[in-house]
């Protein structure tokens, strides 16, 4: 085990200097920032053989801060554990257990002052800038810490340039201009949710959007009172396969009652796990990612929504004026 100390820019109304819990709350000049060197935690593009190896790929950052802070005071933790990720983890998990209630306790403190109608929830916003190695004597060194993107996503693409099946580009020309609004917001939220996790969305935006797309669809097909009884109508309609309905079901379980993605857990798992970095999430879905479920709803709702003629009707009063051909003013297969 290794000591660490950890520095965070901290942003807020009211900032006591001292000792803040497990942590130090003080002032650091810009001066002493810009000698520090003072920067915010980002993660970098792997480098090497892997990279070299294959002619193509998509990879993405593991972690981005997206927040740029200007303060002359930090919130400094010292944490031990064994690599430097892990104490940024266990340090991250404090400070922001320690921001939470600093919000909270600024609001009260306006209360207290102005009324108990006043004032709003303003949170206190913090950046960590630096990791440093201490030694026995408290001396601080700096950590060569390097937060690397680890994966490759379908290396060597295109494998072909051609379709596998001559019908293909028929079909791909027909559902692009075929301009049905269901179909249009499913498949957005699918596609969002398949490259969530390479524009770093949170597990929870991932596993919504997903559920999302398999919703709409039901729901435009359906008005009975629960999603479940919808899905099996719906299901009879489009031909949704006894296995694909279980998985659905099984879906919609999750997102509604357990691990924090629309409803929240009965504990915070996370909080028991081991420290490291970047903080795992509570979300426990098994859908996105290379699922197929909801990519097959869509193209059932496809070949079954193009199927259905819509016949309107203009100016109907001609029927009672001895018009024998009533104007067909849509007809859409």
């Amino acid at each position: 085990m290794s000591k660490y100390r950890i520095y965070a820019l901290i942003h807020g109304e009211t900032l006591p200097e001292g000792k803040m819990f497990e942590c130090e709350i003080k002032k650091i000049s810009f001066e002493e920032q810009e000698r520090r060197k003072f920067s915010p935690i980002q993660s970098v593009f792997s480098e090497g053989e892997d990279v070299d190896y294959y002619k193509t790929y998509v990879t993405s950052l593991r972690y981005i801060d997206p927040v740029r802070i200007k303060s002359e005071y930090v919130i400094i933790c010292d944490i031990e554990e064994n690599k430097p990720g892990d104490a940024l983890g266990g340090a991250i998990k404090t400070i922001d257990r320690i921001t939470r209630f600093l919000s909270l306790a600024s609001l009260e403190d306006v209360k207290r002052k102005f009324g108990r109608n006043r004032g709003s929830y303003e949170p206190y916003v913090y950046q960590v800038n630096k990791i440093y190695l201490l030694d026995g004597n408290g001396k601080e060194s700096d950590v060569d810490y390097k937060l690397e993107s680890g994966h490759m996503y379908l290396p060597n693409r295109p494998e072909q340039t051609e379709w596998r099946d001559s019908g293909t580009n028929q079909f791909l020309d027909e559902i692009y201009n075929f301009h049905d609004e269901t179909l249009e917001r499913a498949l957005k939220y699918l596609y969002r949710s398949s490259i969530g996790y390479l524009v770093l969305d949170s597990k929870e935006k991932i596993a919504l959007d997903h559920f999302k797309s398999i919703e709409i669809i039901v729901d435009s097909l359906s008005n009975k009172d629960t999603f479940k009884k919808r899905l099996k109508e719906v299901g009879s309609k489009i031909g949704i396969t006894p296995e694909e309905e279980k998985r659905i079901v099984d879906f919609h379980d999750e997102r509604s009652k357990y691990g924090d993605v629309a409803h929240p857990s009965p504990f915070d798992e996370v909080e028991r796990y081991p420290n490291q970095f970047p903080i795992p999430s509570n979300v426990r879905y098994s859908g996105g990612g290379f699922d197929s479920i909801a990519a097959s709803i869509i193209l059932k709702y496809f070949q079954y929504i193009k199927g259905i003629f819509i016949i309107e009707i203009d100016e109907p009063s001609n029927l009672f004026l001895g018009v024998s051909s009533p104007q067909l003013a849509a007809i859409h297969i």
